[in-house]
């Protein structure tokens, strides 16, 4: 079984694959680009966590990038919507 530091290592290694701009949207309108210095700051982990909590959708410039995250969540049942 994977642990929470494997999970992050492997997130990581797959934002830093994608090859266009990734976009996590709250039901509520907010957005973190996972490119940016922000979500750097935030850390992988903390926005991993969040997804068990909240709903997260997925915004991608490519469409295999997107499907690659999403399999990600599903594999690691992070988002309950998915």
């Amino acid at each position: 079984m994977p642990t929470d530091q494997d999970i992050t290592q492997e997130f990581a290694h797959l934002m830093q694959s994608c090859k266009g701009n990734v976009v996590f949207v709250t039901e509520e309108g907010d957005r973190l680009v996972a490119d940016s210095m922000l979500s750097a700051l935030v850390g992988f982990s903390n926005l991993l966590k969040l997804a068990e909590e909240i709903n997260l959708f997925v915004e991608c410039e490519h469409p295999e990038d997107c499907e690659r995250i999403m399999a990600f969540i599903k594999k690691h049942h992070l988002n309950h919507r998915n």
